[in-house]
Formats: structure tokens, sequence, C-alpha cells
């Protein structure tokens, strides 16, 4: 499925004619804007993580498996390594398009909080069994922060994302004006 941002780009581009030179500085500088190059330090933070989240997926099913992990804990466990999982997909993608995308850290983002708001409800939850005891909500206070931290990165990736497409709209108005300008001079 098409992004429709680049859908809507593409319309704009052909609803009005642009000489091929203008056209064509315009689209390298837009997939600059939007794709840049990955730098060796982003290739090789991304490289790392890639590693720690797979492993992190291979201990987590370890452990369900060595300690027999079942019902709402299982649960817990599924989300965090469906979370691990799916990020380590869009890092690959990113690492052998060898292009850092603003939207893909995004998604990682949404991805760690989503999975940290099912663990959080299913500690809130494991706590709730033993009410009487004090320490049995520990673990979620715990769970909390993770979920606060990637809560809190979403909000600044959203953000970010915001901003690039900011961007990208006042370039595209800067070519309009650069074009119109050109055809007022003729």
């Amino acid at each position: 499925m098409p992004d429709p941002s680049e859908e809507f780009r593409q319309r704009l581009l052909s609803a009005q004619e642009i000489s091929p030179d203008l056209r064509s500085a315009y689209q390298k500088e837009i997939d600059t804007l939007l794709h840049p190059p990955l730098t060796m330090r982003s290739g090789a933070l991304g490289t790392i993580l890639l590693v720690e989240l797979l492993v992190a997926t291979a201990l987590i099913v370890r452990a369900d498996f060595v300690h027999h992990v079942r019902g709402l804990l299982l649960v817990g466990h599924v989300a965090l390594a469906v979370g691990f999982l799916g990020a380590s997909a869009l890092i690959i993608r990113r690492l052998q398009a060898r292009t850092y995308s603003q939207q893909s850290v995004s998604s990682i983002a949404s991805l760690f909080t989503g999975a940290a708001g099912i663990i959080t409800v299913v500690a809130l939850i494991l706590g709730l069994r033993a009410q009487s005891d004090p320490k049995s909500l520990y673990g979620a206070f715990y769970v909390f922060v993770f979920y606060f931290a990637c809560a809190i990165w979403s909000l600044e990736s959203r953000i970010a994302t915001a901003e690039l497409s900011a961007r990208e709209q006042s370039l595209r108005i800067e070519c309009r004006l650069a074009d119109l300008a050109e055809r007022l001079q003729k």
C-alpha cells in the first residue's frame, strides 16, 4: 500500500508543470530529507540494538520453556517478544536500505510502548492477586517506569516526524515558488 503522503505529493507534482531540473532537484532533496544515508555511527548503533533485541527475544523464549511460564505472565512475555521482533524487522529493513528513517524510529517506539503497556497491565493484575502484600505491586512499579520511558520516546518520535513533515511541506512550497518565479521571468 503506497504511503498517503507520497501519493499526495505525486498528485501535486503532476498537477502543475515543473521544469525537469527543478523536479529532479526537488525529488533529490525530498529523498535526502526523508531517507538520509546511514552514518557509520547510526549503523553501528542499529546493529548493536538489533543484536540486543534478538538476544533478549531468545532469552524470553528460553525462560518460557525452562520455567514453564503460563497464564498472564506468558501473555506479557509474548507481547514483549513480539514487540522486540517487530522492532528487529524494522531495524533490519533500514540497515538493508542503508538509510535512516524517522518513521521507523517512531514505529519502533510505538511497538515498545504497546508492549510495555500490555506488560504493565499484566503486572498490575498479577499484583492484585496478593492485595494484602505491599511488595506485590513492586513489579508493576518497575514495569510502569519502562512504560513511561517508552511513552516519552514515542511522543518525542512523533514530534520529530511532525517536524520532518513540516520541513517537507515547506520544501514543496519553496519548489512551487521557485517554479512560479521562473515562469514570471520568461
